[in-house]
This record gives C-alpha cells, structure tokens and sequence, in this order.
C-alpha cells in the first residue's frame, strides 16, 4: 500500500503461512491469488494434463508452482532464451523460447497432444499461439486483454473453426479463495519467487524496474 502505517477491518486480514516472511507475503494478494484462480477455478485441471504458462511474471510463476503442485505437467514460454533453465529449475517440463520459435503454438500441441489450460498472460501478441496449443477441449484464462503495442488478435480461420475451447476471463478472487490459496501453500511450504526488492524510498526505481517487463517472479518495495 506505500505507506508506513494503515488500518484495515479484521475482515480484510488472513494469517500468513508461518514459513514465509513478509517480502514473500506481499506477494500473495494479487498475483498469487489470481494465478491460483486462473489454475482452481472452474474446472480443475486434473494430475498429469498439461497447463500451459506465459512468461516469468508473477502471475506466471505462481501457475506453473500451482500447476505442479497439483500434480500438473506444464509448458513455459518465455521470449528470454536466458530464463529457460530458470524456468526448468521451478519444475516446467517443457520450455520454449519464442526468440529461437515464434511460432510456437503448433509445436507445443503435438508433443502435448493438446493443453489442458492455458494462463494467458500474453494478451493479443500470443493468444492465436495459445489458441493453436490448445487442446480441442481445452480451456483459456484470458488474464491480459491489452497490447501495450497497440495489436490486436488475428486468429487464424483454420484455427477458429476447429477449436472448442472455453476461453474465460478472471479478476484476482475474493476471500474464500485466499484461504484455500493459503492453506495450499502451506501444506506443500511453497515459497514465492521474487526478483529483487526496493528499499521503501525507492519506490520510483521499483516501478520503472517492474515497467521494463524483463522481470523473473515479483519486484517487492520493503516496509518503511
């Protein structure tokens, strides 16, 4: 909230899993809990189908831990050829680079034979891939609608034609969803991963790091 102090009601709190501390708390409230919705809601994904994944964000990372953690298989794509034993490391069983194939949708559907679920957090410059990867009944959590380019989604029509898949759009969640969340993390001592941290009178650099997009988990400006 960038402040030193502020008062909440009692129901706006929850107790932290007692294995994180409060950089790795911070991290909870809106990119965990919705990467745990994008994951949860609707309809599960089952152990051993395949979730696919966008980036090194915050909202990226915490699907692939949640996919895992759920017994998923997942597959990362990442435009950092720099990042992809980082994202192996975190559990991906399938990383691609889009630098080296930025058509990657095709490739990523025959050695899956189809995603399961998609955490769409590309927006339009990678939904026609995920459309592409996507299984014929697969399901898309559209979390990004915006290019910060201006571009819009071209769909293939083959693609369009053939494709039954559910394409949902979600909003962070509410309490309930916070305590199953945390209750998860808990069990399994999750631990969230975070870039780097800013001093609190640093305010200005954190966002300007976080707003160069080349981030790999959450970028966390500490307690005054």
């Amino acid at each position: 909230m960038l402040t030193e102090y502020a008062v909440l009601d009692e129901q706006w709190a929850v107790r932290l899993p007692d294995h994180l501390d409060w950089h790795q708390a911070a991290t909870l409230t809106c990119a965990g809990l919705t990467a745990w919705n994008a994951v949860t809601a609707a309809e599960m994904p089952k152990p051993g189908q395949w979730v696919l994944v966008i980036g090194s964000g915050g909202v990226a990372l915490f699907a692939l831990q949640f996919a895992k953690l759920l017994g998923c298989r997942v597959v990362a794509v990442t435009s950092r050829s720099e990042k992809l034993d980082r994202l192996r490391a975190l559990g991906a069983d399938l990383v691609v680079s889009t630098a080296d194939m930025p058509e990657w949708g095709a490739a990523v559907s025959e050695k899956t034979g189809g995603i399961d679920l998609v955490v769409e957090t590309g927006g339009p410059p990678t939904f026609a891939q995920s459309m592409i990867a996507c299984a014929l009944y697969g399901r898309i959590v559209l979390l990004t609608i915006q290019d910060p380019k201006g571009g819009t989604v071209q769909i293939p029509g083959a693609v369009y034609q053939r494709s039954l898949a559910t394409i949902n759009r979600l909003f962070v969640g509410n309490r309930t969803n916070l305590e199953a969340m945390l209750r998860a993390i808990s069990v399994h001592r999750l631990k969230p991963v975070i870039d780097k941290v800013f001093a609190f009178d640093e305010v200005k650099n954190a966002y300007r790091y976080f707003q160069q997009g080349d981030v790999f988990g959450k970028v966390v400006v500490n307690g005054a």
